[in-house]
């Protein structure tokens, strides 16, 4: 019997990286398109190799601008990472002439801070993200998340051995996955971990307010 294949998001935090390119050639070979939550100062210092990413179809997602802790900055600051890298991407964008399809933010430190910041402070950024027009993507089958930044259901941890990645039932099990890896893990175990993942008989794929991007390329 055929294996059915599980549709699922890829998810790439904290680049752009030295060997960004690289990895987008990788998965562009391979007809994966991934969302790639980036911070403003590695967006600056790596702009045109961004700006060939967003023409070959991938999303630039805002993690703020230097990975500033936002459980211990104030809203004010809070706002002011999430500002400047948003004009950061905008630029990318115009650069690339391309509409931007939508704005998605991921937090840094992202698990300690949804464990340990205070509600009132945590609403605060949620405020922020919802004036400046940040939103939840539309991720078919994927799990509910509360407010208006960029969760995931499966952290890889960057290339956990083969036998960790075989006993996890879930991707097996289910289609919605929202897969996150780091762009900073080298080249080869970047390969490796995605040549595991499309072993498991995945399809990626992106949310479906970015389908039309994908398309004209």
């Amino acid at each position: 019997m055929l294996a059915v294949e599980k549709a699922v998001y890829l998810t790439i935090d904290e680049g752009p990286a030295e060997d960004f390119m690289q990895k987008v050639n990788f998965l562009n070979a391979k007809e994966i398109r991934a969302i790639w939550f980036c911070m403003g100062e590695a967006l600056e210092s790596c702009s045109e190799e961004a700006i060939a990413a967003i023409k070959a179809g991938h999303i630039i997602g805002n993690r703020g601008y230097d990975h500033a802790d936002f459980s211990v900055i104030g809203l004010q600051d809070v706002r002011g990472q999430i500002e400047r890298t948003d004009r950061i991407i905008d630029e990318l964008y115009n650069k690339a002439e391309t509409i931007r399809p939508s704005k998605l933010f991921r937090f840094p430190f992202m698990q300690q801070l949804l464990d340990e910041m205070k509600d009132d402070h945590f609403e605060g950024i949620q405020r922020v993200l919802d004036e400046l027009g940040y939103q939840q993507p539309s991720f078919e089958n994927g799990t509910p998340k509360s407010g208006l930044h960029v969760d995931c259901t499966w952290d890889t941890f960057d290339f956990e051995p083969a036998d960790v990645m075989d006993q996890h039932h879930d991707l097996q099990a289910t289609s919605g996955q929202i897969i996150m890896i780091h762009d900073w893990i080298s080249v080869a175990p970047f390969q490796a971990l995605m040549d595991k993942l499309l072993a498991k008989n995945v399809v990626f794929q992106l949310p479906k307010e970015t389908a039309l991007q994908i398309a004209a390329i």
